[in-house]
């Protein structure tokens, strides 16, 4: 309990680092093809060495020409107790072929018992770049480590995963997938393959998934110590992701690869059965 409540806060490596990268794994849902309106409320648990930690819910919604996805995280037990973390993220864009999903702006926003920031990101949606950049920190403006070289080309983590699911459920990812990432604050490059199809047990139900390898390579912005190390190298993080093997690709459980002490993310039973989750509050 004391080393993940201590990860948790960021008193150890890996949990500020470990939270932009679990940020990645829902933000997938929807149907294979754009088409009529629709939308998708799912909700997750966030567990540390099988601690429950807190809940994540994602809400997505997609049409013919944009879409908004929104994720928030509340933590629970006695993670709130002791620290009471909340956040919200969003990203909005374009959505249709050819260029899919083309990110146009990013915000997240979250606090604690010991700090709080706020972030928007605005992209050009021909070219990718950084026209516009907030970050604010207790009230004050903060400046991105990140240089404007490394600002370009670029998508939000949301958009990043949504464009990663539509290649998969389109066949357009069986040589990998790969797209440069940028939050406020950090730089990745994140590089995805599948490795396997084969049943699996989650959320208490066996079904049959999609095994995709996550790759998220720290390039700048935060101190590097918020990377926990990996065999990889101290700049590589790490992970699996289940998605359900069906014209949904729906993200079912994210869990870290290489750590000492293990993270997952998985779908909550109630949203398999018939009637889904419930709504995302807000």
């Amino acid at each position: 309990m004391t080393g993940a409540m201590r990860a948790w806060t960021g008193g150890g490596r890996g949990a500020r680092g470990l939270i932009v990268a679990l940020l990645f794994v829902c933000f997938a849902g929807g149907q294979a093809g754009a088409g009529a309106d629709e939308q998708l409320d799912l909700r997750y648990r966030f567990s540390w060495a099988g601690v429950p930690i807190a809940v994540f819910g994602l809400r997505h919604v997609t049409n013919a020409v944009i879409y908004q996805t929104e994720l928030q995280i509340e933590s629970t037990g006695l993670a709130d107790q002791l620290f009471r973390y909340r956040s919200l993220t969003s990203a909005t864009g374009a959505y249709g072929a050819p260029n899919r999903f083309t990110a146009s702006r990013f915000r997240t926003s979250y606090t604690s018992h010991r700090k709080s920031r706020r972030i928007m990101v605005r992209f050009d949606p021909d070219t990718g770049d950084v026209i516009e950049l907030e970050i604010t920190r207790r009230g004050e403006a903060e400046r991105s480590k990140v240089p404007q070289a490394l600002q370009r080309g670029v998508m939000d983590p949301l958009t990043a995963f949504n464009d990663l699911r539509h290649r998969l459920a389109s066949q357009e990812g069986t040589d990998g997938y790969a797209a440069a990432v940028f939050d406020g604050r950090r730089r990745f490059d994140l590089e995805a393959s599948v490795t396997g199809r084969e049943p699996a047990e989650v959320a208490g139900r066996v079904q049959p998934v999609i095994r995709v390898e996550i790759r998220l390579k720290w390039l700048a912005g935060s101190n590097q110590d918020d990377m926990e190390p990996a065999q990889a190298g101290n700049d590589t993080f790490r992970l699996e992701l289940l998605l359900s093997d069906d014209e949904r690709r729906l993200p079912l459980r994210l869990t870290t690869l290489d750590s000492l002490l293990t993270a997952k993310l998985e779908l909550m039973p109630e949203c398999l059965g018939p009637e889904g989750c419930p709504a995302v509050s807000g």
